[in-house]
């Protein structure tokens, strides 16, 4: 499972399938496998936030959020969750939440060589 995680998305999600496999292994490889479904570690929170930043266009996560969450409330293979409030409110003057996904640095490429690694093995 850590070796999995450390190498990348797209091994993460080989594990995950994997994890339901009973015919391909063992009970105790699947529960440890089962892992990367619930416990995929997060990447810093600093880099999300220069993310959103270059996504968005803006300097800052200031500059839209009121607030936003020092560190993700979810995380999985290919992005993690924050929750933040609009600097804009609703039309009742109400502050408005919203689930911010942000995507794992070079996601697109890093399961792209990965699939194409597996697929030539």
């Amino acid at each position: 499972r850590q070796l999995l995680t450390r190498l990348g998305p797209a091994y993460i999600k080989l594990g995950q399938a994997l994890s339901i496999r009973p015919d391909l292994l063992s009970p105790v490889a699947m529960v440890e496998l089962q892992k990367l479904c619930d416990k995929v570690p997060s990447f810093d929170s600093q880099v999300a936030y220069q993310v959103i930043c270059d996504e968005l266009g803006i300097r800052s996560v200031n500059d839209i959020f009121e607030d936003i969450t020092p560190e993700p409330v979810a995380a999985a293979s290919l992005g993690q969750v924050y929750i933040a409030h609009l600097k804009e409110r609703d039309a009742g003057g109400n502050k408005v939440k919203v689930a911010v996904k942000v995507q794992r640095p070079f996601v697109l490429e890093t399961v792209t060589v990965d699939l194409f690694i597996v697929r030539s093995v």
